[in-house]
């Protein structure tokens, strides 16, 4: 018996059930983990939802007390409308509560005058991605949500930026996206890390996009860290010793062999990535502490998954098969880079991170084997093994089977609904929320910053001219 695994490629797919699946498989079902049943043994073996596979159950269940009990519709009718005046109010207040909170976020941002700026890079850089996660902690603006009154009645929320890496036909764009009233913060911060860049307000290539069935066919994602949680990050510039500030010809850059697959675009072939973020806030109840103690959210995480490490480490002095732990003086590679890179991570600026990648091209140059690489775009920064990787979800990346979506119909929905995502740099406010991870400064310029001369990436344009400050005895 074979089955197909959702999110691996058509070529690879067919693989055998093994005693090892099967025993999972039953141990689901006897140890009542259903979950994981739902989520991994019918999903990954038959790609059925859960949404689905509860409203089969539901509907299985409903029919069956149906047969049994007579007027059983009648009845649960009855009882709704009869209990009508204890749970309408709540359920008004909460839904009205929530609409209006959505309605005036969503206003404020209508408000906002949306800005892009082209990066142009000079032909001679040779500063390393330091310099971009010093101008990325400038952006790190808690601002607009001071009181209850603005976050709630004014509808204030804090300011979003996005970096974007376009190729169209090969031709490579660097871009930052922020509202109009922080150019001025933007342009400082970038050129004062990078003074030989240019940057030019541009024409919105999203906005020009509209998006055709007939004319475009086109593969959309996001990605989330997986398989582990915020607190460990992806393999960043500081593995690959950029930090350092090597020579030119030893520089290892992970970003390009993203840019080299994205200069090998043919014309009617386009791609886009985008990094919004904005500052995090994210809270959470403190362990351990008293029931109104929070604690930030990622820091908290970050120092429970390192004493987590060490426990698992030294054992438990209790349990007699574990008593040897706590005489073990063997330094694990592992467990000193886990611990190290989460540290270094959790002293940097954070921020709430959405990623998300289309690939869009003319159905007569569309390739699969494309779709494949941008499906799987970040994995020069993965490390699945102990920290993480970014893993495509969501839009098209649950579509395998053909029952999942018949004529296309889903496909060509959540290809429109991305589309307006992006153009509008939305991933943390109304209309578009989503599921978001926790970075750091680091893992951010590491996934986007001015590359070196050191990257010969043919498609990036680079300007000519160098820039140098006048000299100081010009008259005035």
């Amino acid at each position: 018996m074979s089955y197909a695994i959702p999110g691996v490629d058509r070529e690879e797919q067919e693989h055998t059930i093994t005693s090892g699946q099967f025993r999972s498989f039953m141990g689901d079902v006897l140890t009542f983990n259903f979950t994981n049943f739902i989520e991994g043994n019918v999903g990954n073996m038959f790609g059925i939802s859960r949404g689905l596979f509860l409203m089969t159950m539901f509907g299985g269940f409903f029919g069956v007390l149906a047969y049994q009990i007579p007027n059983l519709l009648f009845f649960a009718f009855a009882w709704v409308v009869g209990t009508m005046p204890v749970w309408l109010p709540i359920f008004a207040v909460v839904g009205g509560w929530k609409a209006w909170v959505w309605y005036i976020h969503a206003f404020f941002l209508s408000t906002r005058k949306p800005l892009l700026l082209e990066v142009k890079m000079p032909r001679d850089l040779v500063k390393s991605p330091r310099g971009m996660e010093a101008a990325l902690s400038q952006l790190w603006i808690d601002a607009a949500e001071t009181t209850f009154f603005d976050r709630k009645w004014a509808g204030n929320v804090r300011p979003v930026f996005s970096l974007e890496i376009v190729s169209f036909g090969g031709e490579m764009h660097f871009y930052v996206w922020t509202w109009e009233n922080y150019r001025a913060i933007v342009e400082a911060s970038l050129y004062a890390q990078y003074p030989e860049i240019e940057l030019v307000e541009a024409e919105d290539y999203a906005m020009k996009l509209r998006y055709d069935p007939e004319e475009h066919m086109c593969y959309v994602t996001d990605f989330r860290y997986e398989p582990r949680s915020d607190a460990y990050p992806i393999k960043t510039y500081v593995e690959f010793e950029l930090d350092k500030d090597p020579k030119e010809e030893y520089k290892i850059d992970p970003l390009a062999e993203i840019l080299d697959l994205m200069s090998n675009l043919k014309p009617q072939e386009q791609a886009w990535i985008q990094v919004v973020f904005t500052c995090t806030k994210d809270q959470r109840r403190k362990p351990g502490g008293r029931w109104w103690e929070l604690e930030g959210r990622y820091a908290g995480m970050v120092r429970e998954e390192i004493d987590k490490i060490r426990k698992d480490l030294v054992g438990n002095p209790d349990d007699p098969d574990e008593k040897w732990k706590s005489y073990s003086r063997v330094q694990l590679y592992r467990i000193n880079e886990q611990i190290r890179t989460m540290e270094r991570n959790m002293s940097k600026h954070a921020f709430n991170v959405g990623v998300r990648s289309a690939y869009i091209a003319h159905p007569d140059v569309f390739s699969g084997a494309q779709q494949a690489k941008f499906k799987w775009l970040f994995m020069p920064f993965a490390n699945p093994q102990y920290l993480n990787q970014l893993r495509p979800r969501r839009w098209h990346t649950p579509f395998d089977y053909a029952w999942q979506d018949l004529f296309s119909m889903r496909w060509n929905l959540a290809a429109s609904r991305f589309f307006d995502c992006y153009r509008r740099r939305q991933h943390f406010y109304p209309p578009y929320q989503f599921p978001h991870n926790v970075m750091s400064t680091e893992v951010i310029a590491t996934l986007w910053h001015p590359v070196s001369s050191g990257v010969k990436t043919p498609g990036i344009q680079r300007i000519p001219a160098k820039k140098a400050e006048p000299p100081p005895n010009l008259p005035k």
